[in-house]
């Protein structure tokens, strides 16, 4: 994955200490996903695989941001997360291949939505505008 110089990367000083929640039931996905954040200077929350561990890992102590993707695998999906994270001033930002899932079901409820596959660009964009983040 590759930025420009027109897209620069999210400063470390920027997002030094941020706690980014991770949840994505492909495992090649949310490790990727971490190594992105990770190399930007956030501190990574997981990455967790279901809903439930979604939950326990923020009621522990709250994210600054959730990574979410909607089609968890079992019987609360990631719009159910975000619903439950929204309240307490979690931003969420969705991770999806279904576009019209996300935009009819939790449209309110997401700072951004991502198709996949996603881009690093993407992602640090999208962080970025989610927590009001300079990326100059």
């Amino acid at each position: 994955m590759m930025t420009t110089l027109a897209d620069p990367p999210l400063k470390p000083a920027s997002t030094a200490g941020l706690r980014i929640l991770i949840c994505e039931d492909d495992p090649l996905a949310a490790m990727d996903f971490a190594e992105i954040l990770r190399n930007a200077g956030c501190q990574v929350v997981g990455p967790t695989y279901t809903a439930v561990e979604a939950l326990a890992e923020s009621y522990r102590r709250l994210p600054d941001l959730a990574l979410i993707d909607i089609g968890l695998k079992g019987m609360i999906d990631g719009i159910s997360v975000a619903a439950e994270l929204a309240p307490l001033g979690v931003p969420v930002i969705f991770l999806t291949g279904d576009y019209q899932r996300a935009g009819h079901e939790g449209r309110e409820l997401a700072t951004d939505i991502l198709i996949k596959p996603v881009s690093e660009k993407a992602i640090l964009r999208a962080v970025a505008m989610a927590l009001h983040l300079d990326q100059d």
